[in-house]
């Protein structure tokens, strides 16, 4: 044990006590700096974002009358998610984010989307520019706009102002399909157990109501477009016979690519391969992922046929 006199604890304490003003006069420094940083930053950047936001945020609709400027005006392919389920709030704020993701990454695989503005800035104060950054410099190839839709089940119709305002137009629907319903006793007897949500997953059939668009695509919210996919539209709406037909069928990769296409597709689709029994020969559908031509008479073979 060591004995302090008095004196030698004041100005003990005095230089503790000096220390910790030292540092916390630095640390109001540096946060203060830090944050006119990040205030000069962003009010550079702020009209430009702002702008990027507003384009990506406006009704492609509207986009179509101001890029069309008298040429015909790109063929507009819908879009679509399903809300199925949605008890934990965690999910919700999952959900949000993801329809976000996947309405933006379909943005910039469309007829809209121009990189020139957000890469000019950088690529003026760099002389040497690569391969990459002119390519992130061209416009998107895809020649086709696009309209999100959500699918809501009526369960969940009270988070669909969300969707809404991230561009989605909202189709509110129950089960078309009620499970004391279904023919198949097998199914009705086992659906409600099947993957996240039995019998309630059938409102992805509504995808089939869209009619006002030649295609739909109806997507799972947990993926995001890296790429056009212009070569499953122009297979299926030009004929074998067209240039793009052809040189569509030509680039698509298909699981049994001996057989001869037909004169008309009507729709494209995944197999669900990793949920299929090793000694399954025949797989089901991925219903997270399908090209369709919506046709309501279709939707009606569906619902009859379940």
């Amino acid at each position: 044990m060591v004995a302090i006199s008095t004196s030698r604890r004041r100005n003990a304490t005095a230089g503790i006590l000096s220390q910790r003003r030292l540092v916390c006069i630095l640390s109001v420094v540096i946060a203060t700096t830090m944050a006119l940083y990040t205030f000069y930053i962003g009010s550079l950047l702020n009209k430009h974002q702002l702008s990027q936001l507003q384009m990506v945020l406006q009704s492609p609709a509207a986009l179509v009358k101001e890029e069309a400027a008298g040429d015909d005006p790109p063929v507009v392919i819908a879009h679509a998610i399903s809300l199925i389920k949605c008890g934990k709030k965690s999910s919700v704020t999952g959900f949000i984010d993801a329809a976000a993701v996947l309405r933006h990454s379909i943005h910039k695989n469309s007829v809209h989307y121009n990189n020139n503005a957000s890469s000019s800035s950088s690529a003026a104060n760099n002389n040497n520019n690569n391969k990459q950054q002119q390519q992130s410099q061209k416009k998107s190839s895809s020649r086709y706009s696009y309209q999100m839709y959500a699918i809501v089940h009526t369960s969940c119709k009270e988070h669909a102002k969300s969707l809404e305002r991230l561009g989605y137009k909202i189709l509110v629907k129950d089960h078309p399909v009620k499970k004391e319903d279904i023919k198949g006793e097998f199914l009705r007897n086992h659906i409600e157990g099947e993957n996240c949500c039995g019998s309630a997953e059938f409102i992805k059939l509504y995808a089939y109501h869209l009619t006002d668009h030649p295609i739909v695509v109806h997507w799972d919210m947990d993926v995001a477009v890296l790429q056009p996919m212009d070569e499953l539209y122009d297979a299926m709406l030009y004929p074998v016979t067209h240039p793009r037909g052809k040189a569509a069928r030509g680039k698509i990769e298909r699981q049994h690519s001996e057989e001869e296409w037909p004169d008309t597709v009507n729709a494209f689709f995944t197999r669900d391969i990793t949920s299929a029994k090793p000694w399954e020969k025949i797989t089901a559908v991925q219903g997270g992922f399908l090209v369709a031509r919506p046709d309501k008479r279709v939707f009606d073979e569906y619902i009859e046929f379940i």
